[in-house]
């Protein structure tokens, strides 16, 4: 009854209860004595320094006077609150019990200020403090102790009377009394003479500002030394009491609780006892004697279990768990963290590795960088305004890296301040002993109590603990502050959801807090969540810190606080500061991290900080563009402009106040790159080798692979094939698209490069919405190498980026650079052309490489063409060469395009803006030979189609009478019987040509119609340091329409009134739309006019028939077939072509143009008769009548029925002889119409042989035959005389073909040739 009574009391409004949470106290904080670190007077400049070095006197060593070590520990605070130091009955660690002060004074003023600050602080906490310490720093060096004023009167009797005594009793020599303990000052000036207020009973110490104060550390340990005499007299006093004597203790609120209530009950009684064995198991803890603890702990719980005291039995209970886990966690006071990882198991999640968020490319843990270690994240609640910095500074348990095992001196006092700089601080030393030996410390096993609970014991204890804290509503901070202990001992346990589950308990419990208290909160909390790895609800925390610290109810609103806060939250929102890494592992929650990320530019911004909001608006956009919509995406750009209007946004990094870096974010999706190639240089520009590899062999295809694809060297992906050249214009192709809405203009696009020195031309564009934009970077490689291009960088929306192709979103996934080698530079040109016609006429053109020059050139007619190459470059032209690519064979080729070598080596070489000038000569080279028109048809019907006394295109087998020039008969025309001999000409002869792109080669070119040529001049150059390895190539296109204009369709020879000459005769044919005057021999000109044929005889000398023929070549070699036998033709046909050829001399000139050329009869096959005709028989005939010599067309006249002897000599000029010879003598009329009438018996009587065998004509030698004839009829006679034989006959035996034998072998018999007497003996016979 009466303890619902209390229950329901302790809810009365209006209570004392404790304000102020301590978030960081922990288990291990019962065993310490509290002591207050406070910084008074003028602004200490060392303080930092100094308040570190008495942080690290935190463990003593002292010997009771049992002869016993005790292990006694401090912890310092730089502020306590008074209404915290009431609860000291209730938890005796919660006493302030000593006071440290730091001053600095620079004349007397500042000295008596200072020492009432220092009186006030004792009265403040008068309630509890034992002993203090003051350290004065004065203006000079090694000062004195100041004189003491005479004592008027003393206000702190009964301070002295309650702890100076026993002080006094237990430190007989108390040093710090002497005036020996400080240091004397060297010289004595009039400034040193300082006096203390009369009122001053506190132990000074007194220094100089720069004084190093060798002797802190000292007299720090002797004031823990008298804290814990004071605590033991304290302790055992406390156990001496006896039952009957002992008084209630009370919690602050419970002072009203019990008014009214009989005290002497036997509830009550036990009630007083279980507090004060609780009281005295505190004071123990504190006094060293851990192990003696628990069992007044547990003796404790159990009288108040049993009268339902549920506010000291949690406290009992807290104790109790607060001591085992001392215990057994030995190490929880240590400040090494090393050790604790030792002991963890392998499984502990502190050894574990957790995914890295922050720095992807360490093995370090992520989340070391987000322990606050110089922390503008927390600072003091109500430290002294005097020692205060002019900025955020750490606080000092935010100063060490954060572990469940680091000593209390390491997590002391959150609001108190620290250097900002990061301290690894030592483990704990003896001040007073060093010679002792430190309390043996036993593992868990081999502590023998049987009141030590183990680790779920301590943890079923603890929840109890807090289950009871929680009946009290006045009592919450204190449960508060037992879950975070508990929480803490969890994590050391390696137990993270007990340890979870105390962390949320915190969240449901209903306090009053400031705002700060409520930041405090919530910052411990995201601490321990992230120890045990809980990321995200430590995130969750720190958002909810950051929001308290700018909240409207926030009256002192802090936007750096809230910046940093929010920032430390990124792992656990699966975010990382490096924009690359949360783009390529995309993980986490899209929807918290963009608004993360726009709360966090908010922050950024209102801070002051513009550059840091450009740099996470432009993080926000590059990393979150997939998870945004279009709306957001315009939105966002829009903000991003006008926050870089500020501060313009750059790829450098931003470093923090704290250290931190900001690595830079770059936009690459706006604009979006889809394609990305670095292109060869142009045609004209591109480097080639001068000497090409040599094929060692043939190449053979098979669709087998030999040997695995796998083990195949892998082709590097970004290596390109070709190459730049120094000092030249490269060029980059992009294609960018405009995601957003709007125009987007890009400006200062360039080429992020490295290897080589590069000079990076800047573009701007402006992009249409999207609108895919084909965009060249260009630039200038500067140095030879290989030059590595890693991307590019553009300047848009007021941020500049280096877009590097590693980093592209994975849509289009390009290689990590591109690789070129850059060779030395190579000289440039320009190519002006000139074309001078056979008239006379010039036509000049600039050439650029591609363009076309185009010329007509009629069959025969020569024209120049006049190229001249200016060296526009910087490089000397020191190589030069040209050659022809076309649709020709090459032996055609060289016939159309002449020009010099040795003239073109000779102007090199070619200096820098100098010109060289090649000349080419052009020749319509043609075949002016075209049987039967085009096609065959008769296109000219003005041609002379008549018969005549001639064989014009006779050479047809078998052929013994004169054929027309047409024939429609297609067994006797000529182009039945020539046509396909010709097409095969020695001179037109198709090869296999090495270097051309036309599919045919033109090797014969009918001269009836147009021809178009394509023809590439190709010029090879170099100079400069690549001329041994490279040159550049340009390409003149030169189209070349061969146009007709002469063609000669048949053709045949006669003989001439002298045996030594004979006539050509030719059907020509004008085909072009011009007159033409057609000189067929010196002096003899005809005109043809157009589309019209004319025959024309040249006169030509016999081939003698020992002209040596002339021996082709072995590429030379033809294959026409003879006319008469289809044998392959013997050089003797070639022979009599070649005269023709080299002695007909046709030149045409068109009038209207004037334009004059020549026209062949190269490639003219003869048949056999005409070969007897053109060559000089190799027989001598001497033809007489009646002993009277017969001259070339003389007509001999006789009567009928007259007598006439007929003698014929025949000598052999041969040098071999002729066998098995027929001389024969015919007689026959012609009757001038082709006919030719043998059939002569009833006209002519002959006597004696008309036909003689010899056997052989020796060489040289001559043959005589004689005959008579009588004509019996007069008419018009006409004699053949001939000879023939059936062997074959050749002039030199050398000239026997081997390689080609006779197809056709003469049968015995068989006449294999006949030699005539021409002309004929034409005899007139009259009455």
């Amino acid at each position: 009854m009466r303890s619902s009574v209390s229950y329901i009391l302790s809810h009365a409004p209006g209570e004392t209860v404790m304000s102020h949470p301590d978030y960081t106290q922990q288990a291990q904080h019962h065993a310490c004595l509290l002591v207050l670190v406070k910084g008074i007077g003028g602004m200490l400049k060392n303080f930092n320094k100094l308040w570190e070095r008495i942080q690290r006197v935190n463990n003593i060593k002292v010997t009771d006077s049992s002869g016993q070590v005790r292990d006694i520990w401090v912890r310092y605070v730089r502020d306590y609150p008074v209404e915290n130091n009431d609860w000291g009955d209730f938890q005796t660690h919660r006493r302030l019990l000593g006071l440290i002060t730091l001053s600095k004074f620079q004349n007397q003023v500042e000295l008596n200020e200072v020492c009432r600050v220092h009186e006030s602080l004792k009265v403040k906490y008068s309630n509890t403090l034992y002993d203090s310490r003051a350290f004065m720093f004065g203006p000079n060096s090694n000062m004195k102790k100041p004189e003491q004023e005479p004592e008027s009167y003393n206000i702190f009797e009964d301070d002295k009377c309650t702890a100076g005594h026993s002080i006094s009793d237990n430190e007989p020599q108390d040093s710090l009394t002497s005036s020996d303990s400080f240091p004397q000052s060297s010289t004595s000036t009039q400034e040193d003479n300082f006096t203390i207020p009369s009122n001053f009973k506190t132990h000074a110490m007194f220094y100089g500002e720069n004084d190093p104060v060798t002797d802190l550390e000292q007299n720090v340990a002797e004031l823990i030394n008298a804290l814990f005499w004071v605590v033991e007299s304290k302790r055992l006093e406390r156990s001496r009491e006896k039952v009957e004597k002992v008084t209630l203790l009370l919690a602050p609120f419970e002072k009203k609780d019990f008014v009214g209530l009989d005290m002497e009950s036997r509830n009550n009684k036990k009630r007083c006892m279980g507090r004060v064995t609780k009281n005295l198991a505190d004071l123990t803890l504190q006094a060293g004697l851990v192990a003696e603890s628990l069992s007044m702990y547990h003796s404790a719980a159990e009288i108040l279990k049993s009268v339902n005291d549920w506010l000291w039995l949690a406290a009992a209970k807290e104790g109790l768990c607060a001591a085992s886990a001392i215990l057994l966690y030995p190490n929880l006071r240590c400040s090494t963290p090393l050790q604790r990882n030792a002991s963890l198991q392998e499984s502990s999640p502190s050894k574990t590795k957790p995914l890295s968020l922050f720095n992807p490319n360490t093995n370090t843990d992520p989340f070391k960088k987000f322990k606050v270690t110089s922390s503008p994240l927390r600072s003091s609640k109500t430290s002294s305004p005097v020692n205060q910095p002019s900025e955020l500074t750490p606080s000092s348990s935010e100063s060490l890296e954060t572990s469940s095992r680091q000593s209390e001196t390491d997590n002391a006092d959150s609001e108190s301040l620290a250097s900002s700089s990061d301290i690894e601080y030592q483990g704990p030393k003896s001040y007073l002993g060093p010679d002792l030996p430190s309390i043996p410390r036993q593992p868990p096993s081999q502590i023998n109590n049987q009141y030590l609970l183990n680790g779920e014991e301590i943890a079923e204890k603890y929840r109890k603990a807090i289950i009871h804290y929680s009946k009290y509503q006045n009592a919450g901070i204190v449960e508060t502050e037992a879950c975070f202990k508990a929480a803490r001992i969890a994590i050391e346990q390696n137990n993270s959801l007990h340890a979870s589950s105390f962390l949320q308990n915190v969240i449901f419990i209903n306090l009053t807090l400031s705002e700060q208290e409520k930041i405090q909160r919530f910052d411990t909390l995201a601490d321990l969540y992230k120890e045990i790895g809980f990321l995200r609800k430590s995130a969750f925390c720190q958002r909810l810190a950051a929001t308290r610290q700018v909240s409207p109810s926030n009256p002192n609103p802090d936007w750096q606080r809230c910046y940093y806060l929010m920032l430390h939250s990124f792992p656990g929102h699966k975010l990382s500061l490096d924009p690359n890494y949360v783009i390529q592992h995309q993980v986490g929650w899209p929807a918290l991290q963009i608004q993360l990320l726009q709360e966090l530019v908010v922050a950024a911004r209102r801070m002051g900080h513009p550059a840091l909001a450009t740099r996470h608006m432009t993080f926000l956009l590059q990393t979150m563009w997939p998870h945004l919509t279009k709306q957001e995406h315009r939105d966002l750009a829009i903000q991003l402009q006008g926050l870089s209007a500020q501060c313009e946004g750059g790829p450098v990094p931003l470093v923090l106040e704290t250290g931190e870096v900001i690595p830079p974010a770059n936009l690459t999706h706006v604009p979006h790159c889809s394609w990305f190639t670095p292109r060869p240089l142009a045609p004209a520009r591109t480097p080639h080798l001068i000497k090409c590899k040599a094929q060692t062999g043939p190449f053979i295809f098979t669709p087998i692979h030999f040997g695995s694809l796998e083990r195949k060297a892998k082709k590097d992906e970004g290596k390109m094939e070709y190459l730049w050249v120094e000092d030249d214009i490269c060029e980059v192709q992009l294609k960018l698209t405009n995601p957003l809405p709007f125009e987007l203009k890009v400006s200062n696009m360039r080429l992020l490069t490295s290897g080589v020195v590069f000079e990076s031309i800047p573009e701007t564009i402006v992009l249409a919405p999207d609108s895919p934009t084909t965009v060249n970077l260009h630039g200038t490689p500067k140095e030879i190498g290989e030059l590595q291009i890693l991307g590019y960088s553009t300047h848009t929306l007021g941020v500049k980026s280096n877009c590097r192709l590693k980093n592209m979103p994975t849509p289009n996934k390009f290689p990590a650079s591109f690789s070129i080698e850059v060779i030395p530079s190579l000289p440039t040109i320009t190519i002006e052309t000139t074309v001078t016609s056979s008239g006379g006429n010039s036509l000049s053109s600039m050439e650029n490489i591609g363009s076309n020059t185009n010329i007509s050139l009629y069959n025969g007619e020569s024209q120049e063409c006049t190229m001249k190459i200016t060296n526009t470059s910087a490089v000397p032209i020191e190589y030069l060469e040209l050659s022809i690519q076309s649709n020709m064979d090459n032996q055609l080729q060289s016939k159309v395009f002449q020009w010099s070598n040795e003239d073109i080596q000779t102007q090199l070489p070619i200096a820098p803006n100098d010109t060289a000038t090649i000349v080419m000569k052009l020749y319509g080279e043609a075949d002016f030979l075209d049987l039967g028109g085009v096609g065959g048809e008769n296109l000219f019907p003005n041609s002379l189609n008549s018969n005549y006394p001639s064989r014009v295109g006779s050479p047809v087998p078998n052929a013994q009478t004169s054929l027309p020039t047409q024939s429609s008969n297609q067994h006797t025309s000529l182009n039945s019987g020539l046509m396909p001999n010709r097409n095969l000409s020695g001179s037109f002869r198709s090869t296999n040509s090495h270097a051309t792109n036309w599919s045919a080669p033109i090797s014969v070119l009918p001269p009836s119609r147009g021809r178009q040529v394509e023809t590439q001049v190709i010029i090879r150059y170099s100079g400069g340091g690549g001329k041994e390895m490279h040159c550049r190539q340009s390409t003149l296109q030169i189209n070349l329409e061969l146009l007709p204009n002469v063609s000669i369709t048949h053709w045949d020879v006669l003989p001439a009134e002298i045996p030594t000459q004979l006539y050509l005769v030719l059907d020509v044919t004008n085909l072009t739309n011009e007159e033409m005057d057609f000189e067929y021999a010196s002096g003899k000109h005809i005109l043809i006019e157009s589309k019209e044929s004319c025959r024309v005889p040249v006169p030509l000398d016999r081939c003698p028939f020992n002209a040596p023929p002339t021996r082709l070549k072995d590429d030379d070699s033809i294959d026409v077939r003879s006319t008469s036998t289809g044998a392959l033709s013997n050089s003797l046909e070639l022979m009599c072509s070649e005269h023709i050829t080299n002695n007909v001399d046709l030149k045409w000139h068109l009038m209207q143009s004037d334009i004059r050329g020549r026209a062949s009869v190269k490639g003219i096959t003869l048949s056999q008769a005409m070969m007897d005709i053109v060559r000089m028989s190799p027989l001598n005939w001497e033809v007489s009548v009646n002993k009277q010599c017969i001259k070339p067309q003389e007509e001999y006249n006789c009567s009928a029925g007259e007598c006439l002897s007929l003698g014929v000599i025949v000598a052999n000029h041969l040098t071999q002889p002729l066998h098995k010879l027929c001389l024969s003598v015919q007689f026959y009329q012609d009757y001038n119409n082709g006919v030719l009438n043998y059939k002569l018996d009833n006209r002519v009587a002959t006597a004696g042989n008309n036909k003689v065998v010899l056997t052989s004509l020796p060489e040289s030698a001559k043959v005589y035959h004689e005959c008579t004839v009588v004509f019996l009829t007069p008419g018009e006679y006409k004699i053949d005389i001939q000879c023939s034989t059936t062997e074959p006959v050749l002039e030199d035996t050398s000239l026997r073909d081997t390689e080609h034998p006779s197809i056709i072998e003469p049968c015995s018999g068989e006449v294999s040739h006949v030699w005539r007497f021409i002309p004929p003996v034409a005899i007139s016979v009259t009455d």
